[in-house]
């Protein structure tokens, strides 16, 4: 953890400071790599492999760091953790979450343009010297172009996917990140200049409240944009809820092999004949005016986002799903102003608001 984070960190139970313990190991420039951070209020986060865990659970989550700084943990109040099906819903989001992002942890290209085309009509002169929060890291794809463009980035995210982030932002020393929940958010209010969290808030169980959490971290005058899925696809939507009910609660290994299965026929039998097709110069202008917007899509990555994306369709275990209407109620009882709502073809929504 830089030291400059824990300026930004704030209990999110108590809304308190937090005190900052490092144990053994230190990095260049007085980063934390083990350590401790403690509240007024009785709770303890551990910093485990530079990371701040700021999870209720969290000292629990990691009993190798419990038992190596036995001796130096101070004991621990009896801070009950509850146990509802709001509670049940996030953790098996974030073994889900934790499962797909390291297994599918590597920067197969750069996401640049993925990343614009979720973020526009904003481009990369809208990041330089700006203090962002990127909520729902995963792997880190989002954060690393956010971070490289120029602005100064938080990546939060729930679930063990953040090793996955921090193995792709190693070398990007304006990147901080935090392992929390949404509805818990560790960052100090009013001390960002942007906030976004792409595809992530309909994962979970109440996906508006979780955007209204990002609102308060913003100044005044600052955004916030979001992407989710989209209702456009009706009957595709229904298929695959159908099948869900039964694919959710597999194995994950069991999971994985589903995915690697549909995978290899969407790719072998329509994606990868699609690019064929368009690379025939004969070919290509034909193919590319057909309406094949999910093959146009793909047809620019690798195999494997295309096998993390079938994953996702099939393991996640909350899917929601909405329309321009729904994202304009959103950024209206959030009270953000300048609204700019747009859709990615068929598949989700961009939504762009200013704190007033």
């Amino acid at each position: 953890m830089k030291p400059r984070l824990l300026d930004l960190l704030m209990c999110p139970w108590c809304r308190a400071d937090l005190a900052l313990t490092a144990f053994d190991g230190s990095a260049p420039g007085g980063e934390v790599v083990d350590g401790l951070l403690q509240c007024a209020c009785g709770r303890r986060f551990p910093i485990v492999n530079g990371i701040p865990r700021i999870l209720e659970d969290a000292l629990t989550l990691f009993p190798d760091f419990v038992q190596r700084y036995r001796d130096r943990l101070p004991p621990l109040p009896d801070i009950p953790v509850m146990r509802t099906r709001e509670a049940d819903a996030i953790r098996r989001t974030r073994e889900s979450f934790g499962y797909q992002w390291t297994q599918f942890s590597e920067m197969v290209i750069d996401f640049r343009d993925n990343f614009l085309k979720y973020i526009e009509p904003l481009d990369e002169s809208f990041f330089p010297g700006k203090l962002g929060l990127d909520l729902g890291c995963g792997f880190g794809r989002h954060i690393y172009n956010a971070a490289t463009f120029g602005a100064e980035m938080i990546g939060v995210d729930l679930s063990d996917a953040i090793e996955s982030t921090r193995a792709n932002t190693k070398d990007l020393p304006n990147v901080h990140l935090v392992q929390a929940d949404v509805y818990h958010l560790p960052i100090r209010p009013g001390v960002l200049d942007f906030a976004y969290s792409i595809g992530v808030l309909h994962h979970t169980p109440d996906p508006e409240a979780a955007f209204r959490c990002l609102v308060p971290l913003v100044k005044p005058g600052s955004s916030v944009f979001v992407w989710v899925y989209s209702k456009s696809r009706s009957f595709w939507n229904l298929c695959l809820e159908s099948v869900r009910p039964v694919t959710t609660r597999l194995p994950k290994p069991v999971q994985k092999g589903i995915s690697l299965a549909a995978a290899l026929v969407d790719y072998g039998g329509f994606v990868g004949p699609y690019k064929l097709a368009s690379a025939v110069p004969g070919l290509r202008s034909v193919v590319e005016r057909l309406p094949l917007q999910r093959l146009k899509l793909y047809s620019v990555y690798p195999f494997q986002v295309v096998y993390a994306d079938w994953f996702d369709r099939l393991a996640a275990p909350i899917r929601f799903y909405y329309d321009a209407n729904d994202m304009e109620g959103w950024l209206t009882r959030a009270q953000l102003t300048r609204h700019r709502i747009s859709p990615t073809g068929l598949f989700g929504w961009r939504a762009y608001g200013e704190r007033a």
